[in-house]
């Protein structure tokens, strides 16, 4: 999972949407299995799990399947360029991916995912 830049970015637009924020999370899910994610952010009863990886289609289809799992919203944060499909059948589900190049791109992208 990637940090630095873009998880420093993704954390400050969580908060300044007013999510208290938490880095290195572990998530228990419904199968009592724990997940991993880069921030996971809460406001009120809204949980989203982050996940920031390469956009590898392998590893983001990994980080797709948590949803299976975890009853919270996820975004998965993909750096470059993930499979335009998946991409796009992800705007209507509970599980969200978005490319970013950039930790500015990055941020706009996570601010239209959770609007």
């Amino acid at each position: 999972m990637l940090s630095g830049a873009p998880a420093a970015s993704a954390k400050a637009v969580l908060e300044e949407l007013g999510f208290s924020v938490e880095e290195g999370v572990r998530v228990r899910g419904l199968s009592g299995f724990e997940h991993d994610f880069a921030l996971v952010a809460r406001k009120g009863d809204r949980v989203v799990c982050v996940s920031i990886v390469k956009a590898n289609p392998t590893r983001i289809f990994a980080e797709v399947a948590k949803g299976l799992d975890v009853p919270h919203e996820i975004v998965v944060a993909a750096e470059g360029e993930p499979p335009p499909k998946a991409v796009e059948l992800s705007r209507k589900g509970r599980v969200k991916i978005i490319a970013f190049k950039s930790a500015e791109e990055l941020a706009k992208e996570l601010k239209k995912a959770l609007a």
